[in-house]
């Protein structure tokens, strides 16, 4: 059984709401991904209509990085996760971790099997990807436009499976000492 961890050892989730919806249309332009939708429909990108939606916050001070969100929940046991980090605030090495927090959230709360995510090689470094990555499940070529090129459209998807295999392999020390994937995160953990 997986938790929705939504702390780690250097962020921390808050639940976001339809109040936050100027700072994340200002971060998507930050980050140059503003012709990509969170809720898959072209001008709406309204978080209450995501099926989760969390301010990335850093645990030591609050300070605000980015958004996480999932939306398009389907009856086929899909949903789409977005991560949206602010280059200028966020450091080496939180997007993967804000990653695995949405994605394993996803799996936690939702009878899913599939959790599917779209990017461009603008954002592959952020998330220990380069540009030779060849795991994406379908690439549309020259799909965006933004910071006066082209970019391909990449697509990448996980199933349970997949993540289940990785919360019990080597996710690194994400969640911090005495912390476990498939252990509560409320309830104190005492070592056998």
């Amino acid at each position: 059984m997986l938790f929705p961890h939504t702390t780690s050892r250097r962020l921390a989730f808050r639940p976001a709401s339809s109040r936050d919806h100027a700072e994340v249309i200002r971060t998507m332009l930050r980050t140059g991904i503003d012709n990509v939708s969170p809720t898959g429909r072209p001008g709406n990108r309204d978080l209450s209509t995501c099926d989760a939606a969390f301010l990335i916050t850093r645990r030591r001070d609050g300070g605000l990085l980015g958004f996480s969100m999932l939306h398009g929940l389907d009856p086929a046991g899909h949903v789409k996760s977005g991560v949206y980090l602010d280059p200028e605030r966020a450091r080496l090495g939180v997007g993967s971790e804000a990653i695995y927090l949405t994605i394993n959230y996803a799996f936690a709360m939702f009878r899913i099997d599939r959790v599917i995510a779209q990017t461009t090689e603008a954002t592959f470094g952020s998330v220990g990807l380069d540009s030779g990555n060849d795991t994406a499940t379908a690439v549309l070529r020259d799909h965006l436009y933004f910071r006066g090129r082209h970019w391909d459209l990449h697509t990448f998807q996980l199933s349970r499976a997949e993540w289940e295999q990785h919360v019990d392999g080597d996710l690194g020390d994400v969640l911090g000492p005495g912390l476990h994937w498939r252990r509560d995160p409320n309830r104190p953990y005492a070592a056998s």
